[in-house]
């Protein structure tokens, strides 16, 4: 779940929790002050303007103040969070339409970040996509281009100009993942080569058929040259 979806959940909880304290605090106040609904309401509204909470229902009605008060900060992260997703969006896309011919990492974590290094050593252009907030920082202080957004949406392609790039490495912790990330990026460019790492064994063929060029097991491929380089020491 990313952090608007997040943020949104807690603000509808919060809304809903408001209006029922609210709907309980005016039906008492009308009860016990036997006056309509509507004048109830402005009861209501006149105590939280001017805290005047000294009436029968003071407690209840400082506990809504305060649950009003949770809802602000609510209603706060959520716009923050829609403003960055949206007009975030827009200013990676802009940093995105800049980039030809690069090429495009899915995964900032320590394959990703190691990918990136030889490739900016050959003096390619990379652009690596990061979820998590802290990486994606991490990876802009090593001077990495880095769009912060999630590597599994095809808008996040469109973003890092996916359709003008020369390849694409899926890097991501789960095969479920990488599978994802090939068939998106076979859906924008399919011209654009796709090497795509692989935990299990018996998924390499699955990879294959999404349309993966290559599919790399780091365990194996690690395994098989501490070997190489331990029969080499004997000759």
């Amino acid at each position: 779940m990313d952090q608007m979806q997040e943020n949104g959940q807690k603000l509808l909880i919060a809304a809903i929790v408001l209006l029922l304290v609210f709907a309980v605090i005016t039906v008492l106040i009308s009860e016990n002050d036997r006056i309509g609904f509507i004048a109830a309401v402005s009861t209501v509204g006149i105590a939280l303007e001017t805290f005047h909470f000294d009436s029968n229902f003071g407690i209840l009605l400082l506990f809504f103040s305060l649950f009003l008060g949770v809802f602000a900060v609510y209603l706060l992260e959520f716009m923050i969070s829609f403003i960055r997703n949206e007009f975030g969006g827009v200013i990676y896309m802009a940093k995105g339409i800049r980039f030809r011919n690069h090429y495009i990492i899915c995964g900032g974590g320590r394959i990703g970040e190691r990918i990136a290094s030889l490739l900016k050593e050959k003096d390619k252009k990379v652009l690596i996509i990061e979820n998590n907030d802290i990486r994606a920082v991490e990876l802009k202080k090593l001077g990495f281009n880095v769009i912060k957004d999630n590597a599994l949406e095809e808008r996040t392609f469109k973003m890092a100009n996916a359709q003008r790039a020369v390849g694409i490495f899926a890097a991501l912790g789960q095969d479920v993942d990488n599978f994802i990330v090939v068939l998106n990026s076979k859906e924008i460019n399919k011209n654009m080569r796709i090497v795509t790492r692989c935990n299990m064994l018996k998924n390499v063929n699955k990879f294959k058929e999404l349309g993966a060029d290559e599919v790399v097991l780091p365990e194996i491929v690690g395994a098989d040259r501490m070997v190489y380089l331990s029969e080499k020491h004997e000759k």
